[in-house]
């Protein structure tokens, strides 16, 4: 009986070698919360409440330096599921119309994880029995198994993302912990306007929101007995959803916040000051699983064995809706350089989005008509913009002065221009341009956008609307009680 019992035993595991190996490893849960900066109360910001938020950074480690490869969140989501920069995929342009396949050899990473015996879900909190958004750039299908780790089978571990969809446009009231707009800071980088610190109270708002379901999430993880063996990584897919940040190279679009929760790894309370990208969460996911990280993944590992820390973090915007951009950035956490490679384009050229959701968009061309948008805030409306802008990020935070020609920072420049320069070359061999055909395409489509969003939000406004009846539209909605 002896030995037939141990034949049966060793026929199972060569029978099932993944799943028996995959049981003993951690489980990954990625939450993604969709269009979110660093404005949490665990990173500082006093208008806000995030208990739980605040709660996981208390056991986890927060990272102060974590930034997106991209402010838009399908070049984001793009990258982060494949461990790529974004052109090294084909995948830089937002909902890139004429999608391709994956180069070969370059495999979404639930590949890497269903090959170890992971269960792979990707869910909404609202209703884990429902897909969450996934909005990849390039052409797939099955990526996931399902879409609640409740699906898997007994013992099996898995890789989970779910997709919290605030604090994204259009903002979610909190009407049980609603924050007054007046008493509210704006960023340094807006100024200081009625209409724009409404808005921002209610992008707060949302936030709060989204902070409830981090609450859920954790207490169904922990009821599930899952939590001390679930590595979780929280995070926002790109920056915030205000004009000068989402979109734009600068901090507000493409820094994020960035939590990860294991206490059998990380000590509790910590933070870190390194630099990070998003697709290093793809490696290190890998990478803490036990499966080996493909030598193609442009990701580092930054937790665990074989870690390092990288000196540069990069930034990727090309086409965003009607709004046609090359873009790309390089910071080593001091110092920020972006080239922007359509100079001619101005930063406020038509992008149908905003001028559909964002009041800022139509206040800074309202303003700037009749002369009232002051400096610094005026720069943002100039017709063309300079080829490089370099930044002090430690003294001047906001990014509002240029040192290009500064001779103090020459050599500066030189290294950060020359390094980009070069990195471009082997990141973009798999970048194919939009022609002008795709590109008519992409414009009609917004405009189609902007005049669907206006019958069906019943705004009350004329497609050719001027930006002063947008702007009273947005006071009325938001300043009047």
């Amino acid at each position: 009986m002896k030995i037939i019992s141990s034949f049966l035993f060793f026929s199972i595991l060569i029978t099932f070698p993944i799943l028996s190996l995959a049981q003993d490893r951690p489980n990954i849960l990625w939450i993604n919360s969709d269009d979110l900066g660093v404005e949490l109360a665990c990173y500082g910001n006093k208008d806000v409440k995030t208990p739980h938020i605040d709660q996981l950074a208390k056991q986890g480690t927060l990272y102060k330096n974590a930034y997106a490869t991209a402010p838009v969140c399908s070049t984001s989501r793009s990258s982060m599921i494949t461990g790529m920069y974004p052109p090294a995929i084909n995948c830089q342009d937002h909902r890139t119309i004429n999608m391709t396949m994956l180069p070969d050899g370059i495999e979404p990473i639930t590949t890497y994880f269903k090959n170890a015996g992971y269960f792979c879900s990707n869910g909404s909190p609202a209703d884990l029995n429902k897909k969450g958004k996934e909005d990849f750039n390039f052409l797939n299908e099955n990526l996931f198994d399902g879409t609640d780790w409740r699906q898997r089978a007994k013992g099996q571990a898995f890789f989970a993302q779910i997709q919290i969809k605030q604090p994204h446009r259009p903002f979610v009231r909190d009407l049980k912990n609603p924050i007054d707009p007046q008493s509210v800071t704006l960023p340094a980088c807006y100024p200081d306007y009625p209409l724009l610190k409404a808005d921002w109270a209610l992008y707060l708002e949302s936030i709060q929101d989204a902070d409830r379901q981090v609450g859920e999430i954790m207490e169904r993880l922990e009821k599930d007995g899952l939590l001390e063996n679930t590595i979780i990584f929280f995070f926002g897919d790109n920056g915030r959803p205000h004009l000068r940040d989402k979109q734009f190279l600068y901090e507000g679009g493409l820094k994020v916040p960035l939590i990860v929760r294991y206490p059998k790894l990380l000590k509790a309370g910590k933070i870190d000051q390194q630099l990070v990208s998003l697709i290093d969460v793809t490696a290190t996911s890998l990478a803490l699983s036990n499966i080996e990280v493909p030598k193609h993944i442009q990701g580092n590992v930054f937790l665990g064995k074989n870690s390092s820390q990288r000196k540069y973090v990069y930034g990727f915007r090309d086409r965003t809706g009607d709004a046609i951009e090359n873009m790309r950035s390089i910071t080593d956490g001091r110092y920020k350089l972006i080239w922007n490679r359509t100079p001619d384009r101005s930063w406020m050229q038509l992008t149908s989005y905003k001028k559909l959701e964002y009041p800022a968009f139509a206040l800074y061309h309202y303003l700037y008509e009749k002369g009232e948008l002051k400096a610094p805030f005026n720069q943002f409306m100039a017709d063309t913009k300079p080829e490089v802008e370099l930044f002090d990020l430690k003294k001047d935070p906001m990014e509002f002065n240029n040192l290009e020609n500064s001779f103090k920072h020459q050599k500066i420049k030189s290294v950060l221009l020359s390094k980009l320069q070069k990195d471009m070359v082997f990141f973009e061999k798999n970048r194919i341009q939009e022609n002008a055909a795709t590109e008519k395409e992409a414009m009609e489509s917004s405009v189609k956008y902007y005049k669907k969003g206006l019958m069906e939000e019943n705004l009350g406004l004329k497609v050719d609307a001027t930006y002063e009846q947008i702007v009273k539209k947005w006071e009325k909605e938001l300043l009047l009680k």
